[in-house]
């Protein structure tokens, strides 16, 4: 009877053995019934019916990448190029990444050929190299209608690097040492644009400061003439005369006393000037 109990122990647990299935976090199981699909297990504790049930795949549903592929096209403006491209993507159906694709890293593999080949025949080289995000956008939308009949879904596909042939290349290379003489000539038209400018306002400036400079010293002498006129008017002429005639005669002294001097030629109201003043001293004389 022990025996008995004992044996009908060990097949129980050996039953709930069978039975329990823990399905980590990074994985779905796919259960088949009789040779069927039944049903999807996720992360967890489940149980399942020994002997009819079994565990047909273990699918991981962690993001995956494919290995680089580089894909050879041919632009709009008939340019062979090869794209490298990075594609990443999961598993959100597993029952489908299974039953409806053999291989399915070679299936988007394929298709991706076939539509970056189609998306870059629309685009110019220029294009392709100025919008990578777009084009990368536009192949990852074209993917994705395709891919959800897989049960995956694409993450993220990122145009890595774009080559060209040698003779493009180096057509390219001349036309970027082109804009580059060319971005330096407008670059030094206009510095000496901006300094003739910067000249041409210097020069203005100093014309100002001195067209003021001769307005100040102008009316600085009109109000010493009117000032004058004014002295005159009121009675000062004879102090003016006074004044020249001093003048007069100290410049007359000063050019006398020079060795060279041999003719003196003197203004003819100064010489009235000394005639007056010698008939006064005659007379003081004679007297």
């Amino acid at each position: 009877m022990t025996t008995v109990v004992l044996a009908i122990l060990a097949i129980c647990l050996f039953v709930i053995f069978l039975s329990l299935k823990i399905v980590p976090q990074t994985e779905n199981w796919l259960v088949e019934r009789m040779g069927r699909y039944s049903r999807t297990l996720g992360a967890g504790v489940h149980i399942v019916t020994p002997f009819f049930d079994r565990i047909a795949h273990k699918e991981n549903i962690l993001e995956r990448q494919l290995p680089v592929k580089s894909v050879p096209s041919i632009t709009k403006d008939n340019v062979q190029i090869e794209v490298k491209l990075a594609i990443l993507y999961r598993v959100t159906d597993a029952s489908r990444a299974w039953y409806r694709i053999k291989n399915i890293d070679q299936a988007i593999e394929t298709i991706i050929t076939g539509i970056v080949r189609s998306t870059i025949g629309n685009s110019d080289l220029d294009d392709v190299q100025s919008n990578r995000r777009v084009l990368s956008d536009t192949i990852e939308a074209e993917i994705q209608h395709v891919t959800e009949e897989w049960g995956i879904v694409l993450t993220r596909v990122e145009i890595l690097d774009v080559e060209v042939d040698a003779e493009t290349r180096a057509a390219m290379q001349l036309q970027l040492n082109s804009e580059r003489t060319r971005r330096a000539l407008v670059r030094e038209a206009e510095g000496k644009k901006q300094a003739a400018n910067l000249a041409a306002d210097a020069e203005l400036y100093t014309a100002q400061q001195q067209a003021q400079a001769q307005r100040v010293l102008a009316e600085a002498q009109a109000y010493s003439v009117k000032t004058i006129a004014e002295a005159i008017n009121n009675g000062g002429e004879a102090a003016i005369n006074f004044d020249i005639k001093k003048i007069q005669a100290e410049a007359v002294k000063t050019l006398g006393s020079q060795p060279a001097a041999k003719i003196i030629l003197l203004p003819s109201d100064l010489l009235e000037t000394l005639s007056s003043v010698s008939s006064v001293a005659s007379r003081l004389v004679s007297k």
